[in-house]
């Protein structure tokens, strides 16, 4: 008595198992980074937002904000370009207060963070 034969020959199971097996894992893959789960965003925002001096958060933001958004926002390192960016001031607070992403917690507080925020409502465009 011969034993049965193979239910699929070997080059159909060298070739085909493995392009099935890479088409479901490339499309879970691709599935997932279309779904984007651990996407950055800006933080929700509630509340109203105080300003400071223009003058003074333009210091705090070249020694603290430059470093990442560029001279006066205008881009250049790992945070986002600010300057004429469509963000309204209490995300951008909100970002603050919470940052998501790269960005360090606490980075300027208070006073200096009023400051900041005066000097980027001279930057951002204005929201309609």
């Amino acid at each position: 008595m011969s034993s049965p034969e193979p239910r699929f020959s070997r080059p159909v199971r060298l070739l085909v198992i493995p392009a099935v097996l890479f088409l479901s894992f490339s499309g879970a893959a691709f599935a997932l980074a279309k779904l984007h789960l651990a996407k950055p965003g800006v933080p929700k925002s509630s509340g109203s937002v105080v300003l400071g001096d223009v003058y003074r958060g333009q210091v705090v933001f070249s020694q603290n904000c430059a470093v990442c958004h560029g001279v006066d926002g205008k881009g250049g390192g790992v945070g986002p370009r600010l300057q004429l960016d469509k963000i309204s001031l209490a995300a951008i607070k909100a970002q603050i207060d919470s940052p998501r992403g790269t960005m360090p917690p606490k980075l300027v507080t208070g006073q200096k963070e009023r400051d900041v925020l005066a000097f980027l409502a001279t930057i951002v465009a204005p929201q309609r």
